[in-house]
């Protein structure tokens, strides 16, 4: 009997764990769900983050390939990690060309002085800039330390093309020198021109009292050089007079067409050969037409005179500037590139050339390049020479498009203007 009420004990105890055990596990079992669905919703989060982090990182990297500065950046052995679009344009290399290896790589063609104290000098200042010519660009590079928690874990240098910035800068400079050397020399024009009027005026009446042959000839000669005086300081005179423009709207592949039928027979007569590479679109500009005429002329007869007895090539070109430099300009613009094979200028004679009264010809006035200068810049235009001794001169001129101009300009005006530039090649 006890044996019985033991083993029953037994069971009921047995019994009363069973339960415990499965209040227990279902104890259990609720907080593993509980856990599961914290695991899933931290899961999800986790996902969501990683998502929004790389939805991000693809932004970010969409604005660093969209940016037109150049971004580099470096680690502390110099090695490159980031190289943005911009940057392989300016560089001429690919991200993927270059990644891990050393900034050396980019300039392997550049002398070491020209490329190390701005690149790899760890002195400089956050911030500071230089500038550096680089593959017929003018780049200021700015570098800046990159720190986290107080330690620097590389470098970042931000590129920029500054080559429009520079010519429009230089263009500034020459047309506030000019505007004070048109003052002066209009004075001195004035008062040279009095006394010159005196001397024809009574070598004109002493000519006509002359008997004699021989002193006729002199008087003669008096009165000829004082009308080439006189014709020089016309010259002088429209250089420096501020004339008011007779605009109207001029079809530019029209006027550049017609200008070169009118100068054909000159053209012919030097044996050259004209070459053309027109954008498709229709650019239109507002201007004096005479006054563009003449600035034009005279570049053309610079450029033949410029040319060997053998004849040579001239080369007219019109195309959009690209919109990263265009933004530097205040206003749409179209570009007229003017290339000969002549003989070229002198590295320095260049910076002088629309200087009044310089030149390298003997019989020249000097005045056909300023001339030329101060109508484009009553045009609101720009004027830049490219010229190396020897191998020829391009003159770049900027001239603003009017609204009509910008109208007829297509989308294709971009790719029409890189395509016809290879029909400038000599």
């Amino acid at each position: 009997m006890n044996d019985i009420s033991s083993l029953q004990k037994s069971f009921e105890g047995f019994n009363q764990a069973t339960l415990h055990i499965q209040q227990a596990f279902a104890r259990l079992e609720k907080k593993f769900e509980s856990l599961n669905r914290e695991l899933e919703a931290k899961n999800e989060e986790l996902l969501r983050t990683l998502s929004e982090k790389e939805e991000m990182k693809g932004y970010l990297q969409n604005i660093l390939e969209s940016l037109t500065n150049g971004v580099l950046v470096t680690n502390l052995d110099d090695e490159i990690q980031v190289l943005n679009a911009a940057s392989e344009t300016f560089l001429g290399n690919s991200q993927e060309s270059v990644f891990g290896k050393h900034l050396r790589v980019l300039f392997e063609d550049l002398p070491s002085n020209e490329w190390m104290d701005i690149f790899l000098n760890k002195s400089h200042p956050k911030g500071r800039s230089a500038r550096m010519s680089f593959k017929d660009r003018l780049l200021e590079v700015t570098g800046s330390p990159i720190k986290s928690g107080g330690r620097k874990m590389g470098t970042v240098f931000i590129l920029r093309d500054i080559t429009r910035i520079e010519k429009l800068e230089s263009m500034a400079k020459r047309s506030e020198k000019f505007a004070a050397l048109g003052e002066m020399a209009a004075n001195i024009a004035h008062e040279i021109r009095n006394p010159l009027g005196s001397i024809e005026l009574y070598a004109s009446l002493l000519l006509k009292e002359l008997k004699g042959d021989r002193e006729k000839d002199r008087i003669s000669r008096i009165i000829s050089s004082v009308k080439k005086m006189d014709n020089k300081i016309s010259n002088l005179l429209l250089f420096t007079k501020n004339r008011n423009l007779i605009l109207q709207q001029i079809s530019l592949h029209l006027f550049l067409k017609e200008l070169l039928g009118f100068c054909e027979p000159m053209i012919d007569r030097e044996n050259v050969l004209v070459k053309t590479a027109f954008s498709e679109d229709e650019p239109w500009i507002e201007g004096d037409v005479e006054m563009l005429k003449q600035a034009f002329f005279n570049l053309i007869l610079n450029a033949l005179q410029s040319l060997d007895q053998q004849g040579g090539i001239l080369c007219f070109q019109t195309c959009y500037p690209d919109p990263g430099q265009e933004q530097e300009a205040d206003e749409p613009f179209i570009e007229i590139t003017i290339v000969d094979s002549g003989t070229g200028i002198a590295g320095e004679a260049l910076p002088r050339i629309f200087d009044p009264f310089f030149t390298t010809r003997e019989e020249g006035s000097g005045l056909g390049l300023a001339i030329v200068h101060t109508i484009i810049e009553m045009h609101r235009g720009y004027i830049h020479v490219e010229s190396a001794e020897g191998k020829g001169t391009t003159v770049h001129i900027l001239l603003p498009l009017t609204d009509r101009g910008m109208r007829s300009r297509g989308p294709g005006g971009e790719v029409a203007a890189a395509s016809v530039t290879k029909g400038m090649d000599f």
